[in-house]
């Protein structure tokens, strides 16, 4: 049986080449769609194809042929109009299956979809569920929680720099998947079809609170607490100011919607996708070692 055929729009930053190692491990023909002026390397399985995103044409071109499109360009910094543009070519070249780049936090959930931050996404959401209607494509959003292992390297999760900022005191549980994880998830929706179709597909290979990483790294670190609701409010009034950066205010949403309560970020066991794909959660000695791994 042939290999599906496969597009992966993007492949480089953060995600994408996790995303892509997976795939091409999975034994998929993947072909990487990236900038005319990009000078990022890939994978030597992997086929490229550099493309304007401005041209239609140039995406078309690039896009036939293959059944399933993943799209990891950031939302947000790559603007609106051209992740809907992606949706219009898959159409028009009859691809299967398209999978936005929706990966972490659960905007399906309602007060998640009021932040600003998500607006792109929202946008992007629609348009498929539209689309769907009126045309042979269809969808499947991944949620996958915050990116564990990011999250860790980053300090996003939590800077073990003293003092530890703890958010609404490092308690509340939360959902989250590393980046290896999100691209076995991107596996088994593509070897699941008929069952991730145009739904949300829910995974996560952690359940963690802030204060549990912080014992399992094994530090004694002075803390503080800051209040999720407090960085909501800061983040609507640098989003309010003349020519906001995305990068100033869009921190303060994405606290929010992780280590607040009531934004669905940690996810119902019943709606999980990880016995399906064959996606195993960490052991607590997994945990550990991860975090050792990473902030030394």
């Amino acid at each position: 049986m042939p290999a599906t055929k496969v597009a992966l729009v993007g492949g480089s930053g953060n995600l994408g080449p996790a995303i892509l190692h997976e795939l091409l491990n999975a034994g998929f023909g993947v072909k990487v769609l990236t900038r005319q002026s990009g000078n990022n390397t890939f994978d030597l399985r992997a086929q490229i194809a550099k493309v304007d995103y401005e041209s239609l044409e140039s995406l078309k071109a690039a896009l036939a042929g293959n059944e399933v499109m993943v799209n990891t360009l950031g939302v947000g910094t790559i603007p609106r109009d051209t992740h809907l543009r992606l949706i219009d070519t898959a159409v028009a070249v009859g691809v299967k299956r398209y999978l936005p780049s929706k990966y972490s936090l659960n905007t399906t959930h309602p007060n998640t979809a009021k932040l600003p931050v998500f607006g792109d996404k929202i946008a992007v959401q629609q348009r498929l569920k539209n689309v769907s209607q009126q045309s042979g494509l269809t969808y499947s959003l991944l949620v996958n929680g915050l990116f564990l292992d990011w999250g860790l390297k980053t300090g996003f999760l939590l800077d073990l720099s003293s003092p530890v900022t703890l958010y609404d005191s490092g308690d509340r549980k939360f959902s989250a998947t590393t980046l290896s994880g999100v691209g076995k998830a991107m596996v088994g929706i593509i070897n699941n079809l008929s069952a991730t179709e145009n739904t949300t597909v829910f995974v996560h290979e952690a359940i963690v609170s802030q204060k549990e990483i912080l014992a399992l790294s094994g530090r004694s670190p002075m803390t503080k607490s800051v209040q999720t609701s407090e960085l909501e409010q800061e983040a609507f009034a640098k989003l309010s100011k003349p020519a906001p950066d995305p990068l100033v205010f869009a921190f303060g949403f994405l606290r929010r919607a992780i280590f607040g309560e009531g934004f669905g970020s940690l996810f119902d066991s019943q709606k999980l996708s990880n016995d399906l794909f064959g996606l195993k959660t960490f052991s607590e000695e997994d945990l550990r070692g991860l975090i050792s791994k990473i902030t030394g």
